[in-house]
């Protein structure tokens, strides 16, 4: 037996434009997301990589190491933010498009974050946090998708500013616990690991996220995806 999805006059309701105002139940949370996302991306960046590399490569190679390290994680993002948006486009999980991506992105990003603790060569901290880019960039493009999805277009202003302040706390937040709380390099590490999961877990209990039916799935093109790309 098939259960009809939620209609508007206009189609799917996965896929209607939002008109109902958001509040602090929708906005908070994805403020703490993105504040938790923005942390788990700048700490390791500005403060925990640079001495994961020293630790491996010595105070004559930190440099060329550190320079391996954040290249492999900026291709990841490059390539895994976008890809994982159109693919959250089209989830038709029972746990709606945004909440998978989100939820799973987060865990196996957090998980990824705790493994560079454990990595002593350069290959290894370049491929852990490669998969730390690729899955959190997965959770980012997710939650970010949620403000088209959620926002009329009257309120966007005001959300998309809150969400940009979390992100400016989240990356001074990070710095600042790692370098002035949690001095030791491996604490350093897991605490940023878990305040990942503890910020993102409230948006995805609380989200609104209407399943896509099957049939109402928009179909994906690499080449016209590709192409979408030029200016």
């Amino acid at each position: 037996m098939s259960v009809e999805q939620p209609q508007t006059a206009s189609g799917p309701i996965a896929l209607a434009e939002p008109t109902a105002r958001v509040g602090v139940r929708y906005v908070l949370p994805v403020v703490l997301a993105n504040l938790g996302i923005m942390l788990a991306f700048y700490t390791p960046i500005q403060n925990l990589l640079p001495r994961l590399a020293t630790e491996v490569a010595g105070d004559g190679g930190k440099e060329a190491a550190l320079a391996w390290i954040t290249g492999v994680g900026a291709f990841m993002s490059v390539v895994g933010n976008p890809v994982a948006g159109a693919l959250s486009d089209r989830t038709t999980s029972r746990l709606g498009r945004r909440r998978p991506w989100i939820l799973w992105g987060a865990l196996i990003g957090a998980l990824a974050i705790a493994a560079l603790a454990f990595q002593s060569t350069v290959l290894g901290l370049a491929v852990v946090w490669g998969v730390c880019q690729a899955t959190i960039n997965a959770a980012y493009a997710g939650l970010t998708a949620t403000v088209p999805d959620q926002v009329p277009v009257k309120q966007r202003g005001m959300v998309s500013g809150w969400i940009g302040l979390a992100q400016t706390v989240g990356i001074v937040l990070g710095v600042a616990l790692v370098t002035l709380v949690i001095l030791a390099l491996d604490p350093g590490i897991y605490l940023t690991s878990i305040l990942l999961v503890l910020l993102v877990i409230p948006v995805v209990v609380t989200l609104k996220d209407p399943r896509l039916d099957p049939a109402d799935r928009p179909e994906f093109h690499w080449g016209e995806w590709l192409r979408s790309f030029w200016v």
